[in-house]
């Protein structure tokens, strides 16, 4: 304890009173000269052209600021002295009233001098003072106009920053000690210490895009009390309250005095608590957060370390020659400023540089300008402050961390529901949430790459091999040129020489391959929809054989038939809008919840429901706009169920139309076959028919490989031990078919979804083998599909009502044979029985017409395969078929009775 007394009066050379009177002379003096480069009526601007071209400006900017901090803390202390000594006696009524209520004016200067910078801290610390003394009974708006003025203009606030306030304490401190002057070598001193200080350390000014808006450290506590505040004008009861137990702690007693000290004391330590909390444990929208949160990571010590000069080639430079973009100056485009590729909407003429990449917009130094700069923008972890801005998208991040792409909910629930490691496969989780469980772990191994919030750490094109990326996983796009440039840059090793001079473009322009890389795995609704089928083969089994392709992961796909959307030139985002790729804001817990588009939007019996360009919402027109649709005076078709415009298409003489969003191609919208919607079935989806194969795998097994080098996909980082799956088979063919429970039934494509053994052995949290049976874990569930491989010729009759697969006996021979002047059925199937439950390796129910129990499980709890009855009436029909042709006149006929 000694020794830190010894320190604190080796670093105390002077009494807290002089060295306040000591930084108030600097802060003053510095004061005059910021004055002269400093423009009230456009204070930000001018704030910004000193970093950018006024190096003097800096540091006298610098050399005031931190004067009046010092100013500050040290007239707190001397205060305390003051009520420490009971010296407070030995001034005069008059006297103590003033140096008392100087305090308040103190604060005042402070806070005034802080609007002054005009940023988003200045605007939100002015708006809250503005407010609270409005709340001020009978007085408020008075003294709300005479403080502030009534406009937004910072003329009036100036006027008392460096005029009224000022000569105040100007009065007092002459008043109270008899001079404006310290003793010289204390000046010195402080200014020596202050010089070295602004030289190197630089006044903070709010750059405009950074989300967590604060006031300065001696307001942070404040704010925090007000956010606990019902009536935040209550805390005019505080303000007035400690002045006034200061005032009259004079003529207290001894032990008066001394509980008075006491209960300072402890206000004083709970206040700076205040501060502490507001100022590390508050982000956006003062909400709770950590002070280690990446997302708005707070600095231990938020100062900016930089000696002001400036380059000698930038030394000509005046405020014409800084651009000014979005209301405010960027030096980016000074160097940057041959740049070319952008979209319109993005280009930094329009919208700046650091609205994307952050950094340093202030500065023409290249280190200070790519400090926190953000390379590659659009990642969730930093689309808030990039692409979700409040001038860009406010809304956008919001939604697509909510959405399906993001959370990944239904893969993680169902994985852990087969792992046994949940009640149910409808809880909702998000696959960043995930522990190392051995379900979480078999998704960390195999699964957890494919989603919105795994980060693009590598600058270059969207290809086969792209996962995640936040908005740049659909929205970033290379010219030809750009991308030969960028690939000699990589290949130059980075070279500055090798730059390259045309940027990416964001834009809407979302091709096909912005899809491909997650889609063409799990459901390969990419592949699937261009007529490629996953194979089993190596590279080498296929080289120079037509009908295969191979894809940048070594993936062997064959040729089997592409959707015929495809083949008419329709891309995903013809059908697939913004709000179900970037979510509506709703939280659903699987995929098919979030796909709004239905086959009847486009291809209906009945008038549509239609909408006007002037009642799109804010969205859809926007898109519109920025496509150059030409339909604006034409009626667009409202989805069937979403009530979502598709704002490309339209009705015209009684005809429908759809636009290709990329393309431009003008498709017709054909009606479907009266045969689709006849009573029979009504409660058949189109995709039940109209999917001409649907991608299946047999014989999965999953086990856990302690010595398998393996990888993270959640961590991003390599690992020994890891999840490892074997497939028996890869299968192309129509699929099996099951019925959404609801208000109304419907039969839809089924594929085995997680059909398969999981051996859980080898898996523990020391990784010990264990013999425990309950290790073994068998399922076998059926997944409801979109296998996106539509064709124009529906299945026939038979394929369903006679086909054991499409009923969910799996492959084989059904036969209906007549015995004893009975009709029966038979069933030979093509695989053998499972061990683990008697069934044929592809099928999803047992061929069992007698059995009364329902059989057959799925991945969702409100899809299962065909009960009994429902098993007859199909096959009822099928034995009609034995005999009478498909298209018979008695076939035809039986499809307008309702056969359920």
């Amino acid at each position: 304890m000694n020794q830190v007394k010894k320190i604190v009066r080796i670093l105390q050379f002077d009494t807290n009173g002089n060295i306040a009177l000591a930084s108030f002379v600097v802060c003053a003096a510095s004061g005059i000269a910021l004055a002269i480069p400093y423009d009230v009526m456009n204070a930000y601007d001018s704030i910004v052209l000193m970093l950018i071209t006024n190096p003097p400006a800096v540091f006298f900017r610098n050399l005031h600021y931190w004067s009046a901090q010092f100013f500050l803390v040290f007239t707190l202390l001397h205060l305390w002295d003051h009520l420490k000594l009971g010296t407070s006696k030995q001034q005069s009524t008059g006297v103590w009233f003033r140096l008392v209520l100087s305090i308040l004016f103190t604060f005042f200067v402070m806070l005034s001098g802080f609007i002054l910078k005009a940023d988003a801290d200045s605007l939100q610390a002015r708006r809250i003072l503005e407010a609270l003394f409005a709340d001020i009974p009978l007085f408020g708006s008075f003294l709300t106009e005479i403080i502030f003025g009534s406009s937004e203009s910072l003329q009036l606030i100036y006027v008392h920053h460096i005029a009224t306030a000022t000569i105040f304490l100007i009065y007092v401190i002459y008043e109270h000690v008899r001079t404006l002057w310290t003793k010289l070598s204390t000046f010195i001193l402080m200014l020596a210490l202050l010089t070295l200080i602004s030289f190197f350390v630089q006044a903070p000014l709010h750059n405009s895009f950074d989300p967590v808006i604060k006031g300065p450290w001696y307001f942070v506590g404040l704010q925090e009390i007000l956010h606990w505040m019902s009536r935040p004008g209550w805390i005019w009861i505080l303000v007035v309250a400690m002045p006034g137990i200061i005032y009259f702690s004079r003529n207290m007693g001894k032990r008066s005095g001394k509980i008075t000290r006491s209960v300072i004391w402890i206000l004083g330590l709970i206040y700076l608590g205040l501060t502490v909390v507001g100022f590390y444990f508050r982000g956006e929208n003062w909400e709770w957060t950590s002070p280690l949160d990446q997302e708005n990571k707070q600095e231990i010590i938020p100062l900016t370390i930089e000696i002001p000069f400036i380059s000698s080639e930038f030394e000509q430079l005046t405020k014409n020659d800084i651009p000014v973009v979005r209301n405010k100056r960027e030096a980016c485009m000074n160097c940057h400023e041959n740049v070319t590729g952008f979209a319109a909407s993005h280009d930094p003429r329009a919208i700046g540089c650091t609205s994307c990449h952050l950094g340093n917009p202030f500065t023409l130094k290249k280190e200070r300008a790519h400090e926190k700069m953000v390379l590659i923008p659009g990642n969730l972890a930093t689309a808030k402050q990039t692409c979700g801005s409040t001038d860009c998208h406010p809304d956008i991040p919001g939604r697509v961390n909510q959405s399906l792409m993001t959370t990944n909910s239904g893969i993680v629930s169902v994985d852990r529901w087969v792992f046994n490691e949940a009640d149910t496969p409808d809880e909702f989780a998000h696959i960043q949430d995930m522990g190392h469980s051995a379900a979480d772990q078999h998704l960390r191994n195999l699964c957890a790459k494919c989603h919105l919030g795994n980060p693009k750490t590598e600058t270059g094109p969207i290809d086969e091999l792209s996962r995640g990326g936040g908005c740049t996983a659909c929205h970033l796009n290379y010219s030809a040129e750009g991308q030969k440039q960028h690939l000699a840059y990589l290949s130059g090793e980075k070279a500055e020489e090798l730059l390259p001079k045309i940027h990416s473009s964001l834009d809407i322009s979302i091709s096909n391959d912005h899809c491909f890389g997650c889609h063409s795995r799990s459901g390969r609704i990419s592949t699937n929809y261009e007529g490629w089928h996953e194979t089993l083969l190596d590279e080498a089994d296929v080289a120079d054989k037509d009908g295969y392709r191979v894809l940048q992961d070594k993936r062997v796909f064959e040729f089997v038939s592409e959707d015929v959307h495809h083949k008419a030139g329709l891309d995903c985002i013809d059908c697939h809008n913004s709000y179900e790729t970037m979510g509506d804001g709703t939280v659903y817990l699987h995929e098919e919840k979030a796909v709004k588009i239905r086959c009847e939007d486009c291809h209906f019996t009945e008038k549509p429901k239609l909408i006007r360009y002037d009642e799109l919402d804010t969205e859809s027109k926007k898109i519109f706009d920025i496509r150059r649709f030409a339909h604006r005076e034409k009626p667009m078709i409202k989805g069937k169920d979403s009530d979502i415009a598709l704002i490309n298409s339209y009705l015209e003489n009684d005809s429908a139309f759809m636009v290709g969003k990329n393309s431009g191609t003008l498709h017709p919208l054909n009606p479907p076959p009266a045969i689709c919607t006849r009573e029979a079935h009504k409660h058949v989806s189109c995709s039940a028919c109209h999917t001409a194969w649907a991608p299946q795998c047999i014989g999965c097994h999953n086990e856990f490989d302690t010595n398998a080098e393996g990888y993270d996909l959640l961590d991003n980082r390599p690992l020994t031990g890891t999840w490892v799956e074997y497939v028996g088979k890869f299968l192309a063919e129509p699929p099996t078919l099951g019925v959404w429970e609801g208000e109304e039934k419907q039969v839809s494509p089924a594929i085995p979804g997680m059909a398969l053994t999981i051996d859980k052995t080898n898996y523990s949290s020391d990784n010990l083998k264990s013999t425990d049976d309950s290790n073994i874990i068998f399922h076998r569930l059926f997944a409801p599909a979109a296998p996106h491989t539509t064709a124009i010729k529906g299945r026939g009759c038979k394929s369903c009502h006679n086909n054991p697969l499409a009923i969910g006996y799996g492959r084989g021979v059904l036969e209906y044979k007549i015995v004893n002047g009975k009709g029966i059925w038979t069933f030979t199937p093509t695989y053998a029985a499972n061990p683990y439950d008697g069934l044929p390796e592809d099928a999803w129910i047992p061929f069992n017409l007698r059995n009364p129990q329902q059989n057959g499980k799925s991945t969702r709890t409100d899809f299962r395969p065909f009960t009994i009855e429902e098993q007859k009436r199909i096959l009822r029909i099928g034995a009609c078929l034995t005999c009478h042709e498909e298209d018979s006149g008695v076939m035809i006929e039986s499809l307008t009775g309702d056969f359920e």
